[in-house]
């Protein structure tokens, strides 16, 4: 890792989070043996990658489907990096209705993922939320048919 008071990451420390990040249900005995370690050696990593935020959270995943739309909108901003530009990123930080944010190059200057119990609620959102902010120009929207690929582990 490069930032400062964070140690690299080791062999042994990639193998952890390999296995951790597909199922941490499974008992230590199953993780510290996948990986090559003792079960103490395992905690001891673990506590460490978690107090250094390599490891952010550890929670169930969700199937958004399950609960609603999933939809995907794109903003377009007036103007970048103004005080109006900060404003809107901090109000999608809260929204409860986004679950990821991604200020992106290319048109678009933000990506939402929303997950909605209906259409008119994404309506009534989108109008409320999105499109009567001065600072957006304007936003298109993609309803998820279904997931090709979803993947929560990072390659490591």
């Amino acid at each position: 890792m490069s930032e400062i008071g964070q140690s690299p990451l080791d062999a042994a420390d990639k193998r952890i989070l390999r296995e951790v990040q597909t199922d941490l249900r499974r008992p230590p005995e199953d993780i510290a043996q996948a990986a090559g370690m003792s079960v103490s050696s395992l905690r001891r990593r673990l506590a460490r990658l978690r107090a250094e935020g390599v490891i952010r959270k550890e929670v169930a995943i969700v199937d958004p489907a399950k609960l609603g739309i999933e939809i995907i909108v794109s903003v377009f901003m007036l103007e970048e990096h103004s005080d109006g530009y900060d404003r809107f990123k901090r109000r999608m930080r809260n929204a409860d209705a986004v679950t990821q944010c991604y200020s992106v190059t290319g048109e678009a200057d933000l990506i939402l993922h929303v997950v909605m119990p209906d259409m008119q609620s994404f309506e009534d959102w989108i109008n409320a939320e999105i499109l009567a902010d001065p600072s957006v120009r304007r936003c298109t929207s993609n309803v998820v048919y279904s997931r090709i690929k979803y993947e929560t582990a990072v390659p490591v």
